[in-house]
């Protein structure tokens, strides 16, 4: 066996008593010093796998805290789309309101003066580009109005417009329009209307006005219409003006008649 030096690794001195046949000298003091080695090494090897176990640990808080951060974002957006979702419904709904409300009546139901007014304008526009398609315009005035209020009360009176604005629509055609124009007179718009067939309509509707149900105690209602045709070039003033001269005339000769010009 070679002697062994102190410049011997610990490698070449466990080499070498592995490989005599009888145990070197010193053979101990060699595998005590490899059981220290081997001890620090799994020392290391402890200190490092609880290095690598906190390191995971530590990963997996904040893995599962981002988590939670990260769920608890997406139920507060989710919450903030639904009142969002719901803020807008609102605002459509809202929208809408306030749009029927511009243009219609909120005791009659009928659209309003302002609501009117486009269509006249539009039905004028359209008119004016095919002189054909004329249209017809008649005004409508409760008759005695002013007594009902009086003698049975503005209850009554509101019952009344009621009553005298579902007898006009009952009357129209899908495509003519019956506003409320102001107080207890009514405008009617009949597109594509024949001059020929302006009285006989402008009768029906007052026929259909008198035989309407009876309010309260109320006696039956009737009412007066000027009618007129729109003329190709004149602005709709001067047509609802015609209109409200007929009206004039029919009042003027006794009521609940129909008058044109």
């Amino acid at each position: 066996m070679p002697e062994r030096t102190g410049n011997d690794s610990l490698e070449e001195r466990i080499g070498s008593i592995l490989s005599a046949q009888t145990p070197p000298d010193g053979w101990k003091d060699s595998l005590a010093e490899l059981f220290q080695r081997y001890r620090d090494q799994q020392r290391l090897l402890d200190r490092l796998t609880h290095i690598a176990d906190r390191f995971q640990a530590a990963e997996r808080d904040r893995s599962q805290a981002y988590l939670t951060r990260y769920e608890r974002k997406v139920r507060q957006l989710e919450k903030i789309v639904r009142i969002s979702d719901q803020y807008q419904t609102m605002l459509h709904q809202l929208k809408e309101r306030l749009e029927h409300a511009s243009n219609y009546d909120a005791l009659t139901g009928l659209p309003n003066r302002r609501y009117m007014t486009v269509r006249l304008e539009e039905a004028a526009a359209q008119a004016a580009r095919r002189p054909e398609q004329t249209f017809a315009v008649m005004v409508a005035d409760i008759d005695n109005f002013k007594a009902v209020n009086d003698d049975f009360g503005h209850a009554a009176g509101d019952r009344v417009l009621h009553a005298v604005a579902r007898a006009l629509e009952l009357t129209l055609r899908e495509y003519d329009l019956c506003a409320r124009w102001g107080g207890e007179e009514f405008l009617l718009l009949f597109p594509s209307c024949a001059r020929e067939n302006v009285p006989a309509v402008a009768e029906r509707l007052r026929r259909n006005v008198h035989e309407a149900p009876l309010v309260d105690d109320t006696p039956a209602p009737t009412i007066s219409i000027g009618y007129t045709l729109h003329r190709p070039g004149e602005n709709i003033d001067a047509t609802l003006l015609r209109a409200d001269e007929a009206l004039y005339k029919a009042k003027a000769a006794g009521r609940n008649c129909c008058m044109g010009l």
